[in-house]
């Protein structure tokens, strides 16, 4: 019987120091930055400092969103359901700041494509928002996985 416990015993501390996986991420796990948001010219958005702002999107747990555009700030509200093993995402942007913007052709499109989002999904550290055929139209990455410089 000692034996028994013993090995018990010794079984959960192995169980015990063994790592725990990685957190999966859900939307609302982080602030996601956009990749790619770079302008037509290659530059990147920068804020009246000058430092580099890129657009991104933060889903609150009361299904309310807020965001930047690399100019503006926005908010608004999120809904989301599983059909089919398919996750759906509807967004509505509700009011925006109306800051004049450098490149309102690109903030216009970033949030066009925020609306026009139906369908997500999280995998390796990445948000990625699909529109109704599946196609990808903007990729996120937590802003805490993000290097500051």
């Amino acid at each position: 019987m000692l034996r028994i416990a013993t090995a018990i015993l010794a079984a959960l501390s192995v169980t015990a120091c063994t790592g725990v996986g990685e957190s999966p991420l859900v939307l609302e796990s982080d602030l996601w930055v956009a990749l790619g948001s770079a302008d037509s010219s290659g530059s990147r958005a920068t804020d009246s400092t000058g430092s580099e702002s890129p657009p991104s999107v933060e889903f609150l747990s009361d299904g309310q969103l807020q965001g930047f555009t690399s100019c503006n700030t926005f908010f608004g509200s999120y809904t989301t359901k599983e059909t089919d093993s398919v996750s759906q995402i509807t967004i509505t942007i509700e009011g925006m700041t109306l800051a004049l913007c450098p490149d309102d052709v690109r903030e216009q499109d970033y949030v066009e494509k925020l609306r026009n989002a139906r369908r997500y999904t999280v995998r390796h550290r990445q948000l990625l928002l699909m529109d109704s055929t599946g196609t990808v139209v903007l990729t996120f990455v937590p802003a805490s996985t993000i290097q500051k410089r």
